[in-house]
């Protein structure tokens, strides 16, 4: 018996089909592996506000701060010569690859567990704001006693790499600015409170309103 074969018209509607069904699971596959790594950062930053925590501990509960002026002569950032909080809990977590987020291409130096880390880049910065005004004076001296509620604060953030701390001009206490970063995991980004949790939040929910904001600082 002979075997009738496939037309064209049939072929050609079998891969219109699977045209059709590749565009719907595409982005469906994208969105799943970019979850995975989401949850690979909020581990990240998990451990990294741990260490902020131990290193506060050892010095009198004073938090770590975005710039140290390893040679004192007043310009704290230097190149090559001073260094930032990602090289002052090192010793805390002993793993470079914590600092760096797998969604985020870094094309500068990657930070290395040097202590002198100023001019390298990772995928995670300090929120400059809980440092500034209203802040205790000298504003790096920001201590855990000074926080009113240090669950609701954040300490570090998601960043393009380029910098180790998101600074009052990114937030202006109430007002994030449209940071890309921000928007690295699903349209949100993954944030580290002060007592050392982690959260993933969209950029309308860590700053809903001016003067409700997550990324401002209080104090007692």
């Amino acid at each position: 018996m002979r075997r009738r074969g496939f037309t064209l018209i049939e072929l050609l509607v079998v891969i219109a089909i699977i045209a059709i069904l590749a565009s719907i699971l595409f982005p469906v596959f994208a969105r799943a592996r970019e979850k995975a790594r989401q949850t690979a950062c909020l581990s990240n930053m998990k451990q990294l506000g741990m260490a902020c925590n131990m290193y506060a501990q050892d010095y009198d509960e004073i938090l770590p701060t975005e710039d140290y002026d390893w040679d004192g002569n007043g310009n704290a950032n230097e190149v090559g010569i001073d260094g930032s909080w990602r090289g002052v809990i090192m010793p805390y977590c002993k793993n470079t690859q914590l600092f760096h987020c797998s969604s985020y291409r870094a094309t500068g130096t990657l930070f290395d567990g040097r202590y002198n880390d100023k001019g390298t880049t990772a995928g995670y910065a300090i929120n400059d704001c809980h440092q500034t005004a209203p802040a205790p004076s000298p504003p790096e001296n920001c201590s855990l006693a000074q926080i009113e509620d240090s669950s609701s604060v954040v300490f570090l953030v998601e960043s393009n790499g380029s910098e180790a701390e998101i600074l009052p001009a990114d937030d202006v206490h109430g007002q994030l600015s449209s940071i890309a970063s921000l928007e690295r995991h699903n349209e949100g980004a993954n944030y580290a409170f002060v007592d050392g949790h982690a959260k993933w939040l969209k950029p309308t929910a860590a700053c809903k309103s001016p003067g409700d904001c997550l990324m401002s600082i209080e104090i007692e």
